[in-house]
């Protein structure tokens, strides 16, 4: 039977492998990436979807990917959030023609700012016509809520909603 040695420090007895290039990585130099690391993302790149990596794969596939993500989610909490209730008319650039949706998130926060992510992606300022639904599911003595929202993702001039404040 063949030992394996780590790619990166040579140390016998291997116990991982790189997702993408399949060498043999030690536990220690193995590079981790957890389900929940995307979690906001609608499809996760094939390249994303492995445990682990050796540093140059992770390097040069997780953490490019990683630095956009988190540009996205720096997006999404600086996001405008209109509401379907909205009273005033909303200085609006340029809106999509496609509704984005999110299903399942525990609270009301997380469903927003899945929404506001989702439209980040997209090169959206922010989020119109937004509905946020719950649904209560009993399970005998406990219950919790299941929240839904839609939206449409919109470019919004944001200098005029400054003026309006």
């Amino acid at each position: 039977m063949e030992e394996s040695t780590c790619i990166s420090c040579r140390r016998p007895k291997s116990v991982h492998e790189c997702g993408l290039c399949h060498e043999p990585l030690c536990k220690n130099c193995a590079q981790f990436l957890d389900e929940s690391t995307f979690s906001f993302m609608k499809k996760l790149p094939d390249e994303l979807s492995h445990s682990y990596y050796c540093y140059p794969c992770y390097d040069a596939h997780v953490e490019p990917t990683f630095e956009l993500y988190r540009q996205h989610m720096q997006q999404a909490q600086e996001s405008y959030i209109f509401f379907t209730t909205q009273k005033k008319p909303v200085p609006i650039i340029k809106k999509s023609k496609e509704k984005v949706s999110v299903e399942s998130c525990e609270d009301r926060d997380e469903t927003i700012l899945r929404l506001a992510f989702l439209s980040a992606e997209q090169g959206y300022n922010a989020v119109v016509q937004v509905e946020v639904t719950s649904e209560k599911i009993r399970n005998e003595g406990y219950e919790k809520s299941k929240w839904r929202g839609v939206g449409f993702p919109a470019q919004v001039d944001a200098a005029k909603l400054e003026r309006w404040k």
